[in-house]
């Protein structure tokens, strides 16, 4: 099966940042899942927008499908260019929503044009999505990437460059309280919420990391955290009991995948369940979750207390990342999915 597949815009990236993920063929960042996984199971082109929209109906011709990356330059929010660019293309055509927020949806006159929805951890309930039932069926799952796993899209395997010689669950303790992660105007409440609490009422316990700013965004000083290397961040993880997966953009995020691949106990906010994952995730057994800061300094201060039952959670989430996570088993969804709809 060949497929275009009209690649995100990255021209912000550094020069040599570019030059390293197109000569190795690792696929990072929000969309690395879903490209392995794509690569894995078909013969993929890599194309830019503009270089598509350059080529002759001959040339397209030549492919089973294309694939467009939201995040491409296609006008996915307005239907009327985004139809006559489809129909130039005379190709089967799937989109691909690497989007965080679950709610983000292409608009029905858009979704009208694809034979295929490919979306990142959508809600479960498509109700909830305001577009007709034949593109509602038209959805398939997919998910964001782990960071501490590098594929390549090249050679079609995983680097496990970063696999730990012992689980979260089997490694002994000494920090009680972790987490590490940015802020942003759009995702700044929450996270410095939950972890003004920690500093204010857990000052008894060893919580470290903190909140480390991605644009300008004030941080207060007592609340900043440093970005770690990958092997000093996923050491920290596993000597942690307590590590917290706070919702960023979206509610699942790098962190959650992260955990459970270290096998380290995941405690988050309470909005994962309404999401449609690739495999199940279940609270209480492969995480905990709270629903308010409060709530959460309970959680911590119950896990602390309670090895057997938080290294079982952590134990699951490991089972429960190999589910999950999945590059052989992902493509052939991929490739199903794109198979019905090729004439």
């Amino acid at each position: 099966m060949k497929i275009l597949y009209v690649i995100r815009k990255r021209e912000n990236r550094h020069w040599a940042k570019r030059l390293q993920r197109w000569v190795t063929g690792f696929t990072d960042g929000q969309d690395g899942f879903f490209e392995a996984s794509l690569h894995y199971g078909t013969d993929v082109t890599r194309r830019t927008f503009e270089e598509v929209m350059a080529m002759g109906r001959d040339q397209l011709a030549r492919f089973d499908a294309i694939v467009v990356n939201a995040k491409s330059g296609f006008p996915w929010r307005e239907p009327e260019v985004a139809a006559k660019i489809i129909r130039g293309w005379g190709r089967p055509a799937a989109l691909f929503l690497g989007s965080a927020r679950p709610q983000d949806m292409a608009p029905d006159g858009v979704c009208d044009q694809f034979d295929i929805l490919f979306k990142r951890e959508p809600f479960a309930d498509l109700d909830r999505y305001d577009i007709s039932a034949t593109n509602k069926a038209k959805m398939v799952t997919t998910l964001l990437s782990n960071q501490l796993v590098n594929m390549s899209w090249r050679f079609k395997h995983r680097n496990d460059s970063f696999v730990p010689a012992q689980f979260g669950y089997e490694t002994p303790k000494f920090v009680d309280v972790f987490f590490l992660g940015k802020v942003s105007h759009v995702r700044l409440d929450n996270r410095v919420a939950a972890w003004t609490k920690v500093k204010e009422q857990l000052g008894d316990l060893n919580c470290i990391g903190g909140l480390s700013p991605n644009d300008e965004s004030p941080v207060p000083d007592h609340l900043r955290g440093e970005i770690m290397p990958k092997p000093d961040y996923l050491k920290t993880l596993l000597e942690t009991r307590i590590n917290l997966a706070l919702s960023g953009i979206g509610p699942f995020t790098h962190r959650h995948l992260e955990l459970f691949y270290a096998g380290a106990f995941a405690l988050s906010n309470n909005d994962i369940e309404p999401l449609w994952l690739r495999a199940p995730v279940v609270k209480g057994q492969d995480y905990a979750a709270f629903d308010t800061e409060d709530e959460m300094i309970d959680m911590i201060r119950y896990y602390i207390a309670h090895d057997a039952e938080r290294e079982a959670i952590a134990k699951n989430g490991r089972a429960c990342f190999e589910r999950l996570y999945d590059v052989p088993a992902h493509s052939v969804e991929l490739r199903d999915a794109l198979q019905k709809v090729i004439r």
